[in-house]
């Protein structure tokens, strides 16, 4: 299935697993009014047989309609996305199988291979989905030409509290990423109890969906919050009021906590929004978090 986009930017998912990923996937595309059309390294080639998903086209194919193509791929000569010009023309965004990655036959063929900077320790990975949401996200507003300013707080300065979600497979991958971008420790408000539970399925769910197994992030409760230890409270909660994230420029202050949810519980000194091209759209809960929380690492300092 290829969704049409706005923005010239088509998001290829090669060889991707699990029909779970399609329309998380698809979702990441629509997000930043990208195509979204998945691809297949084995399909059409001598003695293959044709790929087992509808939709599903040889990459050779799918690249032949494309000026640009960048892989997304966390490799060591992987350009930041955040200071990569997005190209003129119509792009192939490739972002490859979780546990395989891209080929270095495909990166080959990429003009370009951009890296998401990654700041955690033993587990620095997100979902296949995330990535591609913050690729897109970074692309499609073309972050690489925009100057940014160093805001003067370093990460341990800023507790991030993950207000209401209501799916344990959404606040788990959110929590990988929070891992992964370089937090310590995120405050959870848990109403729906989908992380703080004794519903075992909602813990084998959330726990795995996080990688628990190696992701050492400190997920404390709500109620651990000290809230006069910030200098100012920046609110997220899914409404477009505030500041857009692709012009954020962190307020000065020493502590800030920084609140993502749902009809968040926080009256915050300044609100902002993530600025995805569809406005009557509902993001996935992992992947406007994890843009939100992706961007705002960029701008401090580790």
């Amino acid at each position: 299935m290829s969704r049409k986009g706005i923005s010239g930017i088509c998001l290829v998912p090669l060889d991707s697993e699990g029909e779970w990923n399609r329309p998380l996937l698809e979702d990441a595309a629509a997000m930043s009014g990208a195509d979204c059309q998945f691809a297949s390294s084995d399909a059409g080639r001598p003695g293959q047989a044709e790929a087992a998903s509808p939709g599903v086209r040889a990459l050779g194919d799918v690249l032949a309609g494309f000026q640009h193509v960048i892989a997304c791929e966390a490799v060591r000569d992987g350009k930041n996305i955040y200071e990569f010009p997005a190209p003129r023309g119509r792009t192939a965004v490739i972002v490859g199988n979780e546990e395989k990655g891209i080929a270095r036959s495909v990166l080959k063929r990429a003009e370009s291979v951009v890296a998401i900077p990654m700041r955690g320790v033993g587990m620095s990975s997100l979902n296949v989905a995330v990535s591609a949401a913050i690729a897109l996200y970074a692309l499609s507003k073309d972050l690489g030409r925009k100057k940014r300013r160093a805001s003067g707080l370093a990460q341990r300065d800023v507790d991030v509290l993950i207000h209401a979600p209501n799916d344990p497979h959404e606040i788990g991958s959110l929590l990988r990423s929070a891992w992964a971008l370089g937090w310590r420790r995120v405050f959870v408000s848990d109403p729906h109890g989908v992380w703080f539970t004794r519903d075992q399925r909602a813990v084998l769910d959330s726990r795995a969906a996080a990688r628990r197994f190696k992701n050492p992030l400190a997920v404390l409760p709500a109620d651990h919050l000290d809230l006069g230890a910030y200098d100012g409270t920046l609110v997220c909660d899914g409404r477009r009021e505030g500041t857009a994230l692709s012009r954020f420029r962190w307020p000065a202050g020493h502590r800030m906590l920084l609140v993502y949810g749902q009809g968040t519980c926080a009256a915050g000194d300044e609100r902002l929004f993530v600025d995805h091209a569809d406005a009557g759209m509902e993001p996935r809960f992992r992947h406007a978090g994890s843009i939100l929380l992706s961007v705002l690492a960029e701008m401090l300092e580790t």
